[in-house]
């Protein structure tokens, strides 16, 4: 069975709920060494359609132009986070990437990174005055893959209203990215499923 009919499988088993049901890939991993930090995977990966609404981007700076993003934070607000780091809290919490002026980077590090470092959300430094709308507009279709503990790795590839061939290709470059990743390849991949949030899992043949 292959992406799209396992989406397809996925969505019909799924029950009917009072909300639209997320799409997941699901990648289990076999002989992968984890306490190596080389066989670890942390990347963000942007991704043919996107997969998750839900994706918040905030901008920091004055001189930044994104009209697009959903919050802009000023030089102001920021000094304001300096001294009440819990404002930075909220905002790493509710915010999916940020984005913020080169020159303030040093000090974001110095004041904040305590806060954004292990919830691995510094800023992506960008030069000050840049346009930013295709910049968040290619954000709004990344995931953020993660295997550093588990051997494993789900992600969110789309929503069950979203047409099949959209969701297959997503996890079609999640799967290629997190192969060519792999030390031994295809090798360490145990088995691959996809599932609904609720619904039950479907094997993908790989």
């Amino acid at each position: 069975m292959n992406f799209e009919e396992a989406i397809e499988q996925a969505v019909e088993d799924s029950e009917d709920r009072n909300f639209t049901e997320s799409i997941d890939l699901i990648m289990n991993f076999r002989g992968l060494d984890l306490s190596d930090p080389n066989n670890r995977i942390n990347d963000d990966l942007k991704l043919p359609n996107q997969a998750d609404e839900d994706i918040k981007i905030a901008v920091i700076g004055d001189s930044l132009s994104g009209g697009n993003a959903d919050r802009q934070v000023t030089e102001d607000e920021l000094e304001e986070m300096f001294d009440e780091p819990n404002k930075a809290k909220t905002l790493a919490d509710e915010f999916t990437f940020l984005i913020a002026e080169a020159p303030l980077m040093p000090k974001i590090g110095q004041q904040l990174g305590q806060v954004f470092g292990p919830r691995n959300m510094m800023p992506d430094p960008t030069p000050p005055g840049s346009d930013l709308e295709d910049e968040i507009e290619d954000l709004r279709n990344t995931v953020s893959l993660s295997v550093k503990e588990q051997p494993l790795l789900q992600i969110k590839v789309g929503k069950e209203d979203h047409e099949a061939d959209e969701v297959a290709r997503n996890a079609s470059t999640v799967y290629n990215f997190v192969e060519e990743n792999l030390p031994e390849g295809r090798n360490n991949i145990k088995n691959v499923m996809i599932k609904t949030t609720m619904g039950p899992s479907v094997e993908v043949d790989n």
